[in-house]
């Protein structure tokens, strides 16, 4: 019978981990400090592969909102935010931004199925900040 009842308190408090609210780790890994790029951030170099890891399977070159390339996430208005997703020097004012961020004001947080990561997200605003140029 005490084994039983060690056996039942096993599986209660596994099932009570299991259960816990642990949504800090989706957000960020446990390396993922979202620091400040070094240098210059690269749109070819560090942006778009961002995308097309994340992003570009919903947000291709069909949609409203492209992310498939420079021209395109430039030229893409979202229609939520009225204006241009990036505003270049900008990242807090840029729709784009507000999306990848958790409670974003309009819809929901991208991208669906799993956020990007601190670093991405910090590489993004960095490059919007240093005036989202086309290098």
């Amino acid at each position: 019978m005490k084994n039983l009842n060690l056996v039942v308190l096993f599986l209660l408090i596994i099932s009570g981990l299991a259960c816990t609210d642990n949504t800090e780790n989706l957000i960020s890994g446990p390396d993922d400090g979202g620091e400040e790029p070094s240098g210059e951030v690269s749109y070819s170099n560090d942006v778009q592969p961002i995308f097309n890891g994340s992003c570009t399977s919903c947000h291709g070159s069909s949609g409203n909102v492209s992310l498939s390339s420079y021209s395109a996430l430039m030229n893409s208005v979202g229609n939520s935010y009225g204006s241009n997703l990036v505003v270049a020097g900008n990242a807090d004012g840029s729709g784009l931004v507000d999306k990848i961020e958790p409670n974003p004001d309009h819809g929901s947080r991208m991208p669906v199925g799993g956020s990007l990561t601190n670093s991405e997200i910090q590489t993004i605003r960095t490059w919007i900040n240093e005036g989202a140029k086309n290098n």
